[in-house]
């Protein structure tokens, strides 16, 4: 338990140094704070097992309130008093980041909830639980899009390792406990029916880029983004982005130009975005939270290579059109201005369509990515636990898993991986870019972000069923030996092993 709790409380601090940048939190002072979180939750542990009894009931979710209380204490010795002041600049960063984690650790401490309901069911109306479920995946994925709705960058990686990681295993340990073949398939069929729709929602998004795609202009610059056959999608929305003049974009009011989350930036990249926010086009004012500064007209806000900001001075071009004309020239100045507004409104409809659809790929694509490898992480990690000694102490024992179940559950892998390569394939037809190379782009630059999702899933949640967990909602409390062991199957005899047990795991 020491181990799991310090790699976990790595990954927590981790995810705190890149939600708040201007902390200062260091690899050195994360690994110290972590240490200290670590032995304090074992002392805690020990305490509650002493006054309550070993296996402390609901261990991972009484866990939560001493590792609040020490990681908060930890993070104020290492990094100081002045990171919780109140006139602090961290401060709008870490309400960000605490709204963030506190929506991660809700759905982790839902999860045995929602399995113990379905244990709970008989198996004739278990069927109507697997209907509940895209409901209940429906509502968490709004409850994580409302905690981070000034996240906008890692929304969909959000959602994907939080609401559908949780959903994949929930489908993975229900398909592999004993229970009628017609379950399996209606967990299969389910999935197969969300997959389709989220493809056709994606056609139809599709097909309106398409058209707007071919309703621009018939300049040299428009007939080179794409073919009859091929449309270069990320080739013509960056042209859009970088050169907004040249498909007569005037304001992209919903594009924003930096990050939510500080990114490295070469020192060209940080000019060419520096420029572009001076073109005016992008509107400064759909910034996060802790990016909105007052400004002054001659005044913009620029990011260097390590994510501080810095002034730059902008002098806005006057606008001298207030001449008088003859009625003529002003009618055909006024069907000319109608129709660059009206290129400019299909322009700025192309850009945010083409974002919209990237946006819906990513989310896609890592939904797929998910549901591939949860699946086979949970056949390794049961067909490994069938062969180790420790087996007893999960519910069934050893026996309840064999090759049948396996085959269930690498079956709606196997579904999720064609999934993914058609969706690859259609990207590559339609648009010209690569699902897989948008994905490894996604897993690359949200590392942190993501890995550590996983790692809290893996760690936490499938070993959740363990007796000494206090999980085992089916055991009968006993006494046995000791007055205050509470379950029975093969209690420690000593005081020593109970805090064995909590150091080697």
């Amino acid at each position: 338990m020491f181990v799991t709790s310090v790699v976990l409380g790595f990954g927590g601090y981790s995810q705190m140094a890149a939600f708040v940048p201007d902390l200062n939190f260091t690899i050195c002072k994360q690994f110290i704070a972590t240490t200290g979180l670590g032995v304090g939750l074992i002392g805690a542990s020990v305490v509650a097992a002493e006054f309550i009894g070993f296996p402390v009931p609901l261990m991972m979710q009484f866990g939560a309130i001493p590792t609040g209380i020490f990681a908060v204490l930890m993070l104020w010795l290492v990094t100081g008093s002045g990171v919780f002041a109140s006139g602090s600049p961290t401060m709008v960063q870490m309400k960000r980041f605490r709204r963030y984690f506190l929506a991660l650790i809700t759905l982790t401490g839902f999860y045995p909830v929602f399995k113990v309901f379905y244990d709970i069911v008989p198996v004739a109306y278990r069927g109507g639980v697997i209907l509940v479920l895209p409901i209940w995946r429906f509502a968490a994925k709004h409850f994580i899009v409302h905690a981070t709705r000034d996240l906008e960058d890692i929304i969909p990686e959000s959602v994907a390792f939080l609401v559908d990681f949780f959903s994949s295993l929930f489908v993975s340990v229900c398909m592999s406990s004993s229970g009628p073949f017609y379950l399996s398939f209606l967990f299969i069929s389910t999935d197969l029916v969300q997959i389709l729709l989220e493809l056709r929602e994606l056609g139809a998004n599709a097909n309106v880029l398409l058209q707007i795609i071919r309703q621009q202009p018939g300049g040299s610059t428009h007939q080179q983004s794409y073919t009859p056959e091929t449309t270069k999608l990320l080739t013509t929305i960056l042209e859009a982005i970088k050169k907004p003049s040249a498909f007569q974009a005037r304001s992209l009011e919903s594009v924003r130009l930096w990050a939510c989350l500080p990114h490295s930036l070469t020192s060209k990249e940080a000019e060419q975005l520096i420029n572009l926010e001076a073109s005016g086009v992008y509107c400064l004012q759909n910034q996060s939270s802790n990016d909105r500064i007052k400004r002054t007209p001659l005044q913009t806000i620029h990011r260097d290579q390590k994510g501080f900001k810095q002034s730059a001075s902008i002098v806005p071009t006057p606008n001298l059109e207030h001449e008088t004309s003859p009625p003529d020239a002003q009618k055909k100045h006024s069907a000319h201005t109608n129709g660059s507004r009206l290129r400019a409104a299909k322009s700025n409809e192309l850009v945010l369509q083409g974002l919209q659809l990237l946006f819906h790929c990513e989310y896609l694509e890592l939904v797929e990515y998910v549901e591939c490898i949860i699946p086979i992480v949970y056949v390794v990690y049961k067909s490994a636990l069938e062969m180790l000694p420790n087996i007893v102490y999960y519910p069934g024992g050893a026996g309840n898993w064999g090759i049948a179940q396996a085959v269930n559950i690498l079956v709606l892998a196997m579904l999720e991986v064609v999934s993914l390569v058609f969706l690859h394939h259609f990207l590559q037809c339609k648009f010209g870019f690569s699902a897989m190379h948008q994905l490894a782009f996604v897993l690359e630059t949200h590392a942190y972000l993501v890995q550590v999702k996983l790692l809290i899933g893996i760690l936490v949640l499938i070993p959740f069923e363990l007796q000494h967990l206090g999980a085992d909602f089916n055991a009968r409390v006993s006494v046995v030996g000791q007055p205050k062991i509470l379950f029975v199957a093969k209690p420690f005899e000593s005081k020593t092993e109970v805090v064995s047990f909590f150091l080697s795991t």
